[in-house]
């Protein structure tokens, strides 16, 4: 089962929460990394890219870096409307961005290494979702489970313009090649969004050894079958491994009972 497993249920906070993660079947290396703050009401996955090390290296400066600059940030906001911490979000990440593109150059061996960003943030009876890459959020709410982030990938361009089909995704050529991450060479510029939790949603972020693996309709079954955490996150990574375990798998489940 999974090398890491976290669950924590806190009266004092309006949600709980598991996450685990899992080297999958095929490869030697974890390089999936994940941090939770349930103080800050943050939740974050980041799936290394770049070769041997370099990926791995990644997504921990990612996960180590990115929330206590996110943490910082929102001490100092004079408000904290949608707006705001959106924006906020917006800038922060396209920083740590450009932390890791520095870290890589500055590293012999780690040029051109990289790493997807997936985050929620719980504020103020609000998500905050933010991504770049492949690494997903979605919101289970009632029976209706609907991705709340935007892959940035060749796929997903290619599908938004029209020119594949959506059946013809599944196996392109492209598939796993990503448009945007941190490290780029380019400004970041993640999507970003918000909605307001209602009592009884659950959303699960993920790095694509799920979503490649595991249907979102099969994605969707296990999470209303499955009403603790914990248990969500161990069904879905032996159902990725089950199916092939292609490649690191990463879950976070949260689910949010209101105040």
């Amino acid at each position: 089962m999974a090398d890491e497993l976290y669950k924590a249920l806190l009266p004092s906070l309006p949600f709980c929460w598991a996450a685990a993660t899992d080297v999958g079947k095929v490869r030697q290396e974890n390089q999936d990394s994940y941090l939770i703050e349930p103080e800050t009401g943050l939740f974050l996955v980041s799936d290394g890219m770049g070769g041997h090390r370099g990926g791995a290296l990644a997504a921990e400066i990612t996960a180590q870096d990115l929330p206590t600059m996110i943490e910082t940030k929102l001490e100092k906001l004079r408000s904290h409307s949608a707006r705001s911490v959106r924006r906020m979000l917006r800038k922060v990440i396209d920083e740590q961005s450009r932390q890791v593109l520095m870290e890589g150059a500055s590293e012999s061996g780690f040029k051109g290494m990289g790493a997807t960003i997936v985050l929620a943030l719980l504020l103020d009876e609000r998500a905050y979702i933010a991504n770049l890459g492949d690494s997903r959020a979605y919101r289970l709410r009632g029976n209706g489970l609907s991705q709340v982030t935007r892959d940035h990938s060749v796929v997903a361009e290619l599908l938004e313009q029209g020119r594949i089909e959506p059946h013809e995704a599944i196996y392109h050529e492209a598939k796993g090649q990503i448009t945007r991450y941190a490290g780029m060479e380019e400004k970041a510029r993640p999507h970003v969004r918000s909605f307001a939790l209602k009592k009884a949603d659950r959303l699960m972020l993920c790095s694509d050894g799920l979503t490649d693996m595991v249907n979102e309709a099969d994605i969707a079954a296990i999470l209303r079958e499955n009403d603790d955490c914990r248990r969500a996150c161990e069904t879905l990574i032996k159902a990725a491994n089950s199916a092939g375990g292609a490649d690191n798998i990463t879950v976070i489940v949260v689910d949010w009972r209101g105040r």
